[in-house]
This record gives structure tokens, sequence and C-alpha cells, in this order.
């Protein structure tokens, strides 16, 4: 033997030792014990708040690694769970938080309902219930809260006098919702989606009577009779298989049900949000991963002041009054150098991830969306402001606010603004640097993405963003004046390029595969492909609104060929352009979507 060797061997392990940053891991089972140790597989921690405790108590070293290991099961949250600066994490620290190899974990804000169910009438049931939701879930499936007309349909107000509250649906209205009392109305705006209280309804002038002003004040676009209403929110409505109400006085659950429903799995959530990162301003969260888990159950709430949808899942009243944007099962607030890599999002009564204040460099990859209610993910999310004029104009003065170089990749948004028509796929609202690249977004009733928040010329935060390799198909299935991809305002640098956008269409009017609105300028529109656009009075594969079109780059779309796309008017609208564009699939649909 080489004596020599044997010291430097030793040197080798210490500089090794020296080197790797040191790890730690926790482990945690709905099978375990909070009184455990949570340090292997046979002593577990019970809940992930535990887990995050024993972190926070941990003393820190500078480049240690530290994971939460979930093993399989389904974990109850009523209260958002918080991962924030408390923990006492360095910069150059880092948390995984993250499912056990192959098990399913779910993190879940549904209760299930555990009480005898009794026969009201043949095919009708109901059992006792606490709380208050809006939504229920049957073997894993939302169930259709009771409507009229039922799912599918719609109806169409002859009259609409909004400064009267009232609309008027002329022989539309059965006798009995004379007996009608809680009930909401649920309508179209043209691209506005509004849910608020109905007052009554008046049968003999068959007139449905709002409890306050029809649809948002704010907005110049009022309810007319092209719109498509229907009604929830009264056991009288409930007349098709699984149809439910809730009789909140008596907390009693409703269920049509040709069966028992005690052989069904039926729940319904009890959180609005279930989980929340968080650092502060000078000291940002970092370096935070989370793997593998599933987020399900969360709520939609009806405000005292209804949800009048003014754009894209923002809702509320007068210009003077806060706006409001939809929550979400995940929450980032100064955040950043993080990942959410494959997880599900399902269920959702709101919406499934937001990038807010201070969040940056963080990647969002391979995890799947599918019946999100409200808008999917959003970068430069605040959940409540005062607009300067405008509603929704209100810029962040703190340029550390502002969200910027995430990366949205490689993930499958599918039926999603379920409960909030009015809302889209991804949302970037004043944020910039961030890339949108080889998603899927398909089945949706509005816009698939929305790009930008100011609808003038003046230069905002949202910049120099990219939206490439995307597919984008069955959507504004319901709504009107929307698209696939939706962009706004003076946006310096940003670039829509080789996305493949096809089968839109099904509202009343206007669509589009991507539309540039008012006061759009300095965007690139490059090699996009459309296909299947259709609307029996407006569909433009590009369509343009009160733009600067000198500055506007658009080539090769429906092709290959890069000159500039001559811009043509609408001879109905002189602030409404579109551009002639051949329709048809690429050559090579393979490219597009996740990879």
């Amino acid at each position: 033997m080489n004596f020599l060797q044997v010291p430097i061997l030793g040197l080798v392990l210490i500089l090794q030792s020296t080197l790797s940053p040191a790890q730690k891991t926790w482990y945690v089972s709905p099978q375990g014990k909070d009184s455990q140790t949570g340090l292997s597989t046979q002593r577990p921690f019970r809940t992930l708040e535990k887990a995050l405790d024993a972190l926070r108590r941990e003393k820190k070293q500078p480049t240690a690694e530290y994971r939460i290991i979930l093993r399989g099961g389904t974990y109850a949250v009523s209260e958002p769970i918080r991962v924030d600066s408390r923990l006492g994490l360095g910069p150059q620290n880092k948390l995984t938080i993250s499912a056990q190899a192959d098990e399913a974990v779910v993190l879940s804000g549904n209760r299930t309902v555990q009480g005898t169910w009794q026969s009201v009438e043949p095919g009708l049931w109901k059992v006792p219930v606490k709380g208050y939701f809006n939504q229920l879930f049957i073997d894993g499936k939302r169930a259709i809260r009771a409507r009229f007309p039922n799912e599918g349909t719609w109806l169409e107000p002859d009259t609409v006098q909004v400064d009267q509250h009232r609309l008027v649906f002329t022989g539309k209205l059965p006798s009995d919702l004379a007996k009608v009392a809680g009930a909401e109305l649920h309508i179209t705006g043209f691209w506005h989606y509004v849910r608020q209280k109905i007052a009554r309804f008046d049968i003999p002038s068959q007139t449905v009577l709002t409890a306050d002003y029809p649809g948002p004040e704010a907005s110049s676009r009022k309810i007319e009779n092209i719109d498509r209403a229907h009604f929830e929110n009264a056991l009288l409505f409930a007349d098709i298989e699984n149809e439910w109400f809730l009789d909140s006085l008596r907390q009693e659950l409703y269920l049509v049900s040709k069966t028992n429903p005690a052989s069904k799995t039926i729940e319904y959530p009890v959180a609005s949000t279930l989980l929340v990162l968080e650092g502060q301003e000078d000291a940002p969260l970092q370096r935070i991963t989370l793997q593998g888990i599933r987020f399900t159950g969360t709520d939609w709430a009806l405000t005292p002041i209804g949800r009048k949808g003014i754009q894209a899942g923002y809702w509320g009243t007068t210009r003077e009054s806060p706006v409001y944007a939809p929550v979400a099962a995940l929450m980032l607030r100064w955040v950043e150098h993080s990942q959410i890599r494959g997880c599900r999002f399902e269920g959702l009564g709101e919406g499934a991830v937001t990038l807010g204040v201070g969040s940056s460099y963080n990647l969002i990859e391979k995890n799947s969306f599918e019946d999100v209610g409200a808008n999917v993910i959003q970068v430069g999310y605040r959940e409540s402001f005062v607009g300067d004029g405008h509603p929704l104009h209100k810029d962040f003065a703190n340029p550390r606010e502002v969200s910027h170089h995430n990366v949205i990749r490689n993930n499958h948004l599918r039926n999603f603004a379920t409960t909030d028509q009015g809302s889209v796929g991804i949302w970037i609202g004043y944020a910039h640097h961030n890339e949108v690249l080889h998603n899927l977004l398909e089945d949706f009733p509005y816009s698939g993405m929305s790009i930008g928040w100011r609808w003038d010329t003046l230069q905002t935060n949202c910049h120099h963003n990219l939206i490439a390799w995307n597919e984008v198909r069955d959507g504004m299935k319901y709504l009107s004046d929307g698209a696939g991809i939706y962009l706004v305002g003076n946006q310096p640098g940003t670039r829509v390029l080789d996305n493949w956008i096809h089968n839109i269409g099904g509202g009343y009017t206007i669509n589009a595969g991507i539309y540039v609105d008012e006061g759009g300028a300095n965007i690139e529109l490059a090699r996009n492909y459309f296909q299947n656009l259709t609307n029996p009075r407006e569909a433009y594969p590009i369509k343009l609104h009160k733009i600067i079109s000198s500055t506007m780059r658009i080539h090769g779309n429906g092709g290959e060929q890069t000159e500039q796309q001559i811009i043509k008017s609408n001879q109905v609208n002189r602030y409404a352009w579109h551009i002639n564009v051949p329709l048809g699939a690429p050559a090579h649909p393979e490219k597009y979507g996740p990879q």
C-alpha cells in the first residue's frame, strides 16, 4: 500500500465535507405524529406545519439545503400554510418541499360531507352540513350548482335598464320564479362576466330586479340584449342529476340523485388559499422548490359588492372604488429564484398561482392545471388597488415590487375560468422580461392569455415579455371581444412569436387569434399560425384596435415569409384594423406546446 495516499485521501474527504452543502430532511405523513422527530420515514410528522416549525428552530448553516418530503395521502388545509421569513433561511439556503417519489400527495381545502342523507322526494335528497360554500365536488368532479336554465343554455334579455336595475326577459321567466329568494344573476357583458344578487323576480313584467347596479359601473360597456344570462342558487332550479343547492339558513345541502348519495364521495371547500410563500422587500424568500404536489379544493366568494367583472378576472364597481383580483391556491410574494415543478392544480374556485410583488426569476414548469375557477397564473399580482382615473391603471411606483424574469414553460392548462368565465389562463400585468414558452392552453370561455394592463399609449412596467411556441385552442367559447392571446398598451420589446392558435369562437361577436388593443405599440408579432376562427359577426387572425401602427412589427404570420404584413382598416370602426393572414396549421405541429 502506498501510505502517501492516506493523507491525500483524508484531504479529499475533508475538502468534500467542506465544499458539499449540509443537508437535512424531514418526513411528513398523514399517518405520522407531530410528537415524533420527523427525521425518518419510520417516525414522520403528521403535518407540514410541524415540519416547517422544525426547520424554523433549526440552527441554519449558510449554504445548507433542507428538504421536507411528503408521503402519499391527503393533507387537509383550513387556513393557508405559510412558508415565510420566520423560517430564518439565508440567501444561499435551499428548501425543497416535495412529494415522495411515486406517491400521490394532495393539499386539499375540501371537507367530506359526513351526515346521513334523507330522501325529500323521489330523486331529491338532503343532508345537514356546516358553513357556507359555492362549490361541490362529487367523486372528484365539479357538480352543478342549481341553475336556470340548465348548463349549456342561457337567456338573453330583451331590455336592459341599468339605472333602474332592471333586466326584462319577455316570455322567458316561468311563474314559479316569483317565490325564489336569494338567487344570483350570472351574465356576460361583452367581455365582462358578472355575478351579483337578485332582489326579486317580477313575473307580471317578466323582469329581474338586481340588488344593485347591474354590471360594473366603471365600464362604458353595459349589459345589453346580446348578453347571456342564467340564474343560480335556488332549490327550484335543481332538476337534473348532480345539481345541488345549499340552504344556508337551515344548513342543509340538497342534491338531485337517482340513488342514495351515501355511496358517493361528496366534498365541499372550506379554504380559499392553500399555501403562501412570502419573503420581505429587503429579504426575499429564495431558492424554494415545490415539486409533485396536487393542490385542490378552494372556494370562491360572492363579496358584498358582488363579482362585477371588469377585465380578465378583475372585478369592481365605480372608478373611484377599489378593484380586486382573484386569490389563488398558491400565492407568492417577495419570492425569487424558486421553482414550481410537476404539480397539479385541480378543482379550484379561484386561481392557481400568483406571482405577487417582488417575485422574480422564478420557474413554473411541467405543471398541469384543470378546472381552475379564475385566472390560472397571474404575474405582477396585487389583490386590490384603486385605479388612477381608469379602474385598472395603477402601475408600481416602487421598481422593486415589479415581477420580472419569470419563466412559465411546458405547462398544460385545461378547462379554466370555470367559475369566473371572464378570467384567463395566463395574465401578465405590470411586469417585464417574463417568458411564456411551450404551454398548451385549451377549453376556456374567454381569452387564453392577457398581456398588459393599460389601455393607452403611456409606457408602463409591462415590456420585453416573450410569448412563444404555445398552442392555444378551443377558446372564446362564451364571451366576446377577446382572443387566444390578448395584448394591450405600449410594450417595448414584447414579442409574440411562433404560436399556434386554433378553434377559437363561440361567443356572440369579436374573437381573434391575436388581439392588440388600445394603445398597442412597439410589439412584434411574427410567424404565428391561425386555424378555425369562427364567429358569425367578427373573427380575425390578428385584430388591432386603437394602436400606433407605425411602431408595430408584424411579419411572417401564417407562413414563413418575413416581409412586413399590411395592416388594413375596418370599414365599420375607424379605430379598428386587421391583417389578412393565411389560415392553416403549421408544418410541424409537434413543435408547439409542452415538449
